[in-house]
């Protein structure tokens, strides 16, 4: 062994274990509900400087938020049970402690096994094992879905389908700095293929396009180093980036999670974000035979290489606004680009200075806080910039705006939300002219706001939670979308601008008509209710009505699904 790689192992090693805690470096996964409490909190006025614009965040951060509601006196009932709920969950990152009300299957403090699983039922914090000491934390739990649909209308007739999920997750950190997660389910389903299709996150997986499979599975996983002011991290796991209440107008849950590193900055009222990440281009197929039997031809599926790259710097005004600016790049086509794994660069100009290929995006956003009970929020993306043309409608003045409002118990309901968003895109906006892989877009899916081009939409949903346990949601949907013409073989007649796939070409009108094309207004109103049971075990229920009208051919498309689910966690 060389000095040098020598010396490189000790300065790393000092780095990790010069500051021993108890700390966790793992992130709280998207979709977690203490999300959506301390998104209410902030609005409240009760927190400040709750960067959420780009999620997830981490455990320890989460548990600092918590920890300072603990000594808010200003909760509702409600509140300070769900509040009492989270601190338990987190007990660990708060206290540094698993010595009161966690369970522990394995290596369990109860006299019998049998004792062991009658806990199972209680609403101590549950694992299969965990373990923590000063230098390592590590807690495995099992996890388990049943869930079972119902389908009725025109896209699918009477359809049902049912599945059996089971998996694990596995977590941890290590001297208080180096965080790691894996966490893997795998599915059995019976029933329509298709229905399952039809749900955002099931639909994106490969599996379930295989038809020769009952079965779906998912996997994440990733280490995280967390070094105070900055963290890193690399691995695969759900992100989503934006503002909205939504649909995210940056990164949103279309996709599938995809491999990124992540590097963060953080110090008081200033964060700073810069991820890059692996995405898939668009899927094609080689035809082959081999020298040794020309007879035979061969199907080799093939999928280009595509990435994304994202910076986001945000200030934090407490009790006044946020504001936040982002670029992001789209590129394909080629091995891992250097300028664009530089944290601190433009990325407009790298873009420029590697040959002006790609597709590069400017995002500006703000969050107000001065008005308690009340946020509004506003986005602008600029696909193109043209300031001298901002209001013109040339086609190459492409942009998407979202602005949104946000309400705590309104006209003084307690435990009340409201949200209303509304999301507009014009035509051409995400699509690219200068790569076929270079739209806004992973495998074929909008990584952004789902509406795509040429499309506006307004969102509302009311949340209520009259216990601690019970999450009630109302949610309305309006879109209109107009789409590109098409023949019945799928021939592009006229580009209206209505498709992320498809760029402006030469011959296409340089004005452009917003909703414009084939106009398709959908109409979706959903509601979810979530009850846990015991602690980690939860009962969901969702009923959903969605009406498509093509005004066009004057049709239009009904159908209603109702579903259920158990979720198990131990």
């Amino acid at each position: 062994m060389t000095f040098a790689p020598r010396f490189v192992g000790v300065v790393l090693l000092i780095l990790v274990v010069r500051t021993l805690g108890v700390a966790q470096a793992e992130n709280v996964p998207v979709g977690h509900p203490v999300y959506d409490f301390l998104k209410r909190m902030e609005v409240k006025g009760a927190i400040d400087r709750y960067h959420d614009a780009v999620l997830p965040l981490s455990r320890k951060n989460v548990a600092g938020f918590l920890e300072r509601l603990n000594h808010n006196d200003d909760l509702t009932a409600v509140e300070q049970a769900s509040l009492n709920n989270f601190m338990s969950e987190f007990q660990f990152d708060v206290e540094g402690s698993i010595s009161r009300n966690v369970l522990s299957l394995i290596e369990s403090t109860e006299p019998t096994l049998g004792d062991a699983l009658l806990q199972t039922f209680s609403n101590r914090e549950k694992y299969m094992y965990a373990y923590a000491d000063t230098n390592l934390s590590f807690f495995v739990n099992a996890l388990l879905n049943v869930d079972m649909r119902r389908i009725s209308g025109d896209a699918l007739g009477k359809e049902h389908t049912e599945y059996f999920q089971f998996g694990g997750r596995i977590r941890g950190t290590v001297y208080g700095k180096l965080g790691y997660y894996l966490q893997g389910t795998n599915a059995q389903f019976w029933g329509s293929r298709e229905l399952l299709q039809r749900d955002k996150v099931i639909g994106q997986l490969h599996t379930i396009q295989d038809r020769s499979s009952q079965n779906f599975d998912m996997s994440e996983g990733y280490v995280r180093y967390d070094g105070g002011f900055i963290s890193a991290e690399v691995g695969t796991e759900r992100l989503v980036w934006g503002i909205g209440y939504d649909q995210s107008i940056v990164i949103s849950d279309n996709i599938r999670p995809f491999p990124f590193i992540r590097m963060d900055a953080e110090y008081k009222s200033l964060k700073y974000t810069f991820v890059h990440g692996w995405l898939l281009g668009n899927q094609g197929v080689v035809l082959f035979s081999l020298p040794s039997d020309s007879s035979t031809t061969f199907a080799e599926p093939t999928i280009a290489d595509k990435y994304i790259v994202g910076h986001r710097l945000e200030f934090s005004f407490p009790g006044l606004f946020d504001i936040g600016g982002q670029e992001v790049v789209i590129y394909s086509n080629r091995s891992v680009d250097l300028a664009y794994l530089t944290p601190l660069i433009v990325l407009e100009s790298a873009q420029r200075a590697r040959g002006e290929r790609d597709n590069n995006f400017w995002i500006f956003d703000f969050q107000t806080h001065f008005l308690r009970g009340m946020e509004l929020s506003g986005s602008l993306l600029m696909d193109d910039i043209h300031f001298s043309e901002f209001f013109s409608n040339k086609w190459y003045n492409r942009n998407a705006y979202q602005f949104g409002l946000y309400v705590t118990d309104p006209l003084f309901f307690p435990n009340v939300d409201l949200a209303i968003q509304w999301t507009r895109v014009e035509p051409y906006v995400f699509a690219h002219d200068r790569s076929r892989d270079n739209s806004y877009s992973s495998l074929g899916r909008m990584i952004g706001p789902q509406i795509g081009p040429n499309a506006d939409s307004w969102f509302f949903r009311s949340t209520y939670v009259p216990r601690w346990n019970l999450k009630l949601s109302l949610s309305v949907t309006l879109t209109r979308h107009g789409e590109n013409i098409v023949d019945a073989t799928g021939k592009l007649v006229r580009n209206v601008g209505g498709d992320f796939l498809q760029p402006h070409r030469p011959a296409d009108p340089q004005e452009r008509i917003f909703l414009d094309g084939i106009l398709v207004k959908t109409r979706r109103v959903e509601f979810l209710a979530t009850y846990e049971i015991r602690n980690q075990m939860w009962l969901d229920g969702w009923y959903l009505n969605e009406s498509i009208r093509n005004t066009s051919l004057n049709t239009t498309e009904k159908n209603q699904t109702v579903g259920g689910r158990v979720r198990l966690e131990f």
